[in-house]
């Protein structure tokens, strides 16, 4: 019997709202049946529906922040790799709270999509970090698209991931490289970063996990993050696809123009700190 197509992961720790969101989104591309949940704790229990998804709970995971993302990248990519070697094509892995899309722009579906993926074996999506702006105030409707609802973010490097692998890879901490292997971008497949999308959402989540029980070195990342919220400039942002553009020049090289083992921060005068402050394009206001 030939191999499936594709397999999607995640791994989650006290999730509920994007959780679900994760597995609607990807569960339509590839099926429920290829979704698969590695679950950090036996502390706790989804409350999502997951009939039909392949389910892990792992128990001996660290509560430190480094040695957590160590020990689950270490973990996701043994999975992954087993899974590309008996089952799949491809094996896509993000963060719960990561959704990769096929820009609409490419007219591509994602069989075709994924078919840029087997010259080098993986591929990095432009990240989008998307940060409520002072100027969205209303909460969002929870059952509704967020991209119809927030519409600014940062092209940034660290959410320009490695999202997919058609032959054996090893993820770094966080998910943000690949051991070994140089970046591979692609523009076809964007990745949006929701966790500050909303500043509700943020603070559930960051409750939910322990607030400010948890260890210092979360505790530490998690509301240092939340501080973004609010900070982008409307006025300041770039058209999304300059802004992609130039991510895909200059996020794969550094600053001698070689070959980068995780994308770096643009050389371009119009980039921030953060990357590139952008609004995203109507067309893609449905999608998630």
């Amino acid at each position: 019997m030939g191999k499936s197509l594709v397999a999607a992961m995640t791994h989650v720790r006290h999730e509920g709202f994007f959780l679900e969101k994760w597995i609607a989104h990807y569960g339509a591309i590839v099926g429920r049946e290829n979704l698969f949940v590695v679950i950090d704790g036996e502390d706790w229990q989804p409350s999502v529906d997951l009939t039909g998804i392949q389910t892990e709970v792992l128990t001996d995971a660290p509560r430190e922040r480094a040695d957590n993302d160590s020990f689950m990248a270490r973990k996701m990519s043994s999975r992954a790799n087993d899974l590309l070697r008996e089952r799949y094509r491809y094996v896509m892995r993000m963060d719960v709270d990561e959704y990769v899309v096929v820009d609409p722009a490419t007219g591509l579906d994602w069989q075709a999509a994924l078919a840029e993926v087997d010259e080098a074996g993986y591929l990095f999506a432009t990240g989008v970090d998307m940060i409520q702006s002072g100027d969205e105030s209303s909460p969002i409707d929870r059952t509704a698209p967020i991209l119809s609802q927030r519409r600014h973010g940062y092209v940034t490097p660290p959410y320009s991931k490695p999202f997919v692998i058609s032959r054996h890879a090893n993820w770094a901490n966080g998910g943000h490289r690949l051991l070994n292997l140089p970046v591979k971008m692609t523009g076809n497949f964007i990745l949006f970063h929701l966790a500050l999308a909303d500043t509700q959402v943020a603070e559930d989540r960051i409750m939910a996990r322990g607030g400010r029980d948890q260890h210092r070195s979360m505790r530490k990342h998690q509301f240092g993050r939340l501080r973004m919220i609010g900070e982008i400039d409307p006025a300041t942002a770039l058209p999304f696809d300059a802004a992609r553009d130039i991510a895909l020049a200059e996020f794969p090289v550094d600053k001698q123009g070689r070959p980068a083992a995780r994308p770096k921060p643009p050389r371009h005068p119009a980039a921030t700190d953060r990357g590139f402050p952008v609004m995203v394009p109507d067309r893609f206001a449905g999608l998630l």
